[in-house]
């Protein structure tokens, strides 16, 4: 029959600890070691890349911001330039229409009395041509 010895045999339990110690310093040179670095070093990419997109992102929105403020600069800037070209436009359009006014004023001004001249003219001719129209009409009727 079997007993069961509980009494330790150092001998035993001293091979023991040196295969335990030995499967313990292989197994961690050979499988936790390279394991550990590898992690490490992926959680270092990984935090690392994470910090660094973080990092551009958040210049990326100081980008944004600064480019916003130049292109709002730059229509307030535009604006302001069309605003002056349009001033600039309108003030010389009323210019050449107060010119043309002025111009088609005295143009029909110059016409009217001429007109005015030559009504007067033909007024005075009148009674002859009243005259000799009665002569003819005279001569027509009362033969001669």
């Amino acid at each position: 029959m079997s007993s069961l010895n509980l009494v330790p045999n150092p001998t035993v339990m001293a091979i023991q600890a040196g295969i335990f110690f030995a499967n313990t310093i292989v197994v961690k040179k050979l499988f936790l070691d390279p394991y550990l670095g590898v992690y490490s070093r992926r959680i270092q990419l990984t935090k690392g890349n994470q910090d660094l997109a973080e990092k551009l992102d958040a210049d990326n929105i100081k980008v944004i911001d600064t480019i916003q403020v130049r292109v709002q600069s730059a229509a307030e800037e535009g604006r302001k330039v069309r605003d002056d070209l349009l001033a600039s436009a309108r003030t010389k359009r009323d210019e050449i229409v107060d010119t043309a006014s002025n111009d088609a004023r005295k143009t029909i001004e110059a016409l009217r009395k001429e007109l005015t001249a030559e009504v007067e003219l033909q007024r005075t001719k009148i009674p002859g041509l009243v005259t000799d129209l009665t002569r003819q009409l005279l001569d027509k009727l009362v033969p001669a």
